[in-house]
């Protein structure tokens, strides 16, 4: 019982950091983001990195990205993390505003994922909610 009293912790303590620094990494106007309108209403896209991870130890290479969409109230609404990968041929893609969708790229997926705008009642919920993001 004490170990997976412990593990439990250690996984909410780890599991849940945020290790995204938009004083330094904010890629709003390298990857789209900032004001849109979907269905008449504003958007706030906020995308911030966390820098690359070069450790000789445990680096991938990769990017920890986290995309935020609020509403005009300021309250988030969506939210999503994904990896970016800077030095891949053609690059790194921007996002893709559709009429009612942003896709963004996840490349250690190596797939492209969309969030419906405006963002459904589980998006809303999610995005409270520290272990689905």
């Amino acid at each position: 019982m004490l170990v997976l009293v412990a593990g439990a912790t250690t996984v909410a303590f780890w599991g849940n950091h945020d290790y995204t620094d938009c004083q330094r990494y904010n890629y709003n106007s390298k990857l789209n983001g900032g004001v849109k309108e979907f269905d008449g209403k504003k958007y706030i896209i906020n995308i911030c990195g966390s820098g690359t991870n070069n450790s000789h130890f445990f680096g991938d290479s990769f990017d920890a990205v986290e995309l935020t969409v609020t509403d005009e109230q300021g309250e988030v609404v969506a939210k999503r993390q994904y990896k970016v990968f800077w030095d891949g041929v053609p690059g790194h893609e921007p996002l893709t505003i559709g009429k009612n969708s942003i896709t963004y790229q996840d490349d250690e997926e190596q797939a492209n994922h969309t969030i419906a705008m405006p963002p459904s009642f589980i998006d809303r919920i999610r995005a409270r909610l520290p272990f689905f993001n």
